[in-house]
């Protein structure tokens, strides 16, 4: 079994901020890819909480507890462009203006550095040891697309998948699936039946494909085989199933496809038995309506079930509220709605129950 490549540190150096660059294929943002560093800078300060570094470092200083991974000849940082977005905002006055950026108040600024310590790698691969390391030791953990597309790259590589999954601080199966589900995403993507930019919520929810293709039923419809390990997954001839999946899994704003999906559960499960009952299927396919296609897969005695329980549960919530009442009377005319309501279904399931006979 191979064992977790060696991070101990090399020889590493001192280099001015000023020559730092970040990298525009950042791996901990996989949906982005940024055309100028003010682009890099805005993201991580709005989706990756820069401002707890800036904070921090303004508070207490730069400490210098590890180097950054950085390319030679190029001075692209592959590891630490959080931290030299923070570095960045509290130097340029300038940027800070460009990007709206205001920086917070602290008495007593520590003053930054002028060079910080970096290790230089040759390129990408060269760095994967490092980067993974700081992964799962790291405060800022790295979303399940990021880990997947890390580490399908690195297995391409030639990587043994016992040390990738030993260096993200997961087991095999974890890999496989995270590393099945984004083959299957790059392969949609490259044969032009889905566009991630283009989904229709703003959140990708990379869960729902690496869940719903580890299903039995939804590997049958994409023709996906069990024991296949290859970057096309998908048999050309199922491209159209492939095709539907993605969007109903992520929808496709130009195309006016609605995502499916609210929430994954239930819908997603939803969704997996929806796929293995073609009539089912097919009302999917036609309205686009999971609630639909889902009534034919599940009895109606059964739906019937988890609504009155749901139901039932709504209205002890209510009930356990109602001290709260403000004397609105709308609220009260929809409880005596309610309460109509509730003698009808009284009423149908005891002539059920008794054989249709008067109550």
């Amino acid at each position: 079994m191979s064992s977790v490549p060696n991070v101990s540190a090399t020889q590493d150096s001192m280099v001015p901020i000023q020559d730092l660059r970040f990298d525009p294929q950042n791996p901990r943002v996989p949906t982005e890819v940024f055309q100028t560093e003010e682009d890099s800078i805005r993201y991580l300060t709005t989706e990756y909480d820069v401002e707890e570094l800036v904070q921090s470092i303004l508070s207490s200083g730069w400490i210098d507890y590890e180097p950054l991974i950085v390319q030679k000849n190029t001075n692209i940082v592959f590891e630490g462009n959080r931290r030299l977005a923070a570095i960045r905002l509290i130097s340029d006055a300038k940027l800070r203006s460009d990007i709206s950026y205001k920086l917070p108040n602290i008495d007593n600024p520590q003053p930054l550095p002028a060079d910080v310590r970096v290790r230089f790698v040759d390129d990408r691969a060269d760095a994967r040891r490092f980067i993974a390391f700081k992964h799962i030791n790291g405060p800022f953990k790295w979303d399940a697309y990021a880990k997947a597309k890390y580490a399908a790259e690195w297995l391409n590589e030639g990587a043994d998948v016992d040390v990738v999954s030993k260096m993200l601080g997961d087991n095999h199966n974890t890999i496989r699936r995270l590393v099945a589900g984004y083959r299957v995403l790059e392969q949609a993507q490259n044969d032009n039946v889905f566009n991630i930019n283009d989904r229709t919520k703003k959140r990708f929810a990379f869960s729902h494909l690496y869940t719903a293709i580890s299903r039995p039923s939804v590997r049958s419809y994409l023709g996906i085989e069990d024991d296949e390990d290859t970057k096309t997954p998908v048999p050309k001839e199922n491209t159209e199933q492939l095709k539907q999946v993605m969007s109903w899994l992520y929808g496709q704003e130009s195309k006016k496809e609605p995502t499916v999906i609210a929430s994954q559960n239930p819908n997603l499960n939803q969704l997996v038995r929806v796929i293995e009952n073609k009539t089912a299927l097919g009302v999917l396919a036609s309205t686009r309506r999971l609630d639909q296609a889902f009534e034919q897969v599940e009895p109606p005695s059964e739906r019937f079930k988890e609504a009155l329980i749901g139901a039932s549960k709504e209205c002890e919530g209510a009930l356990g509220l109602s001290s709260h009442y403000d004397g609105d009377e709308t609220l009260l005319s929809m409880v005596r709605n309610l309460a109509t309501t509730v003698r009808n279904l009284r009423d149908n399931m005891l002539k059920k129950s008794l054989g249709d006979e008067d109550i």
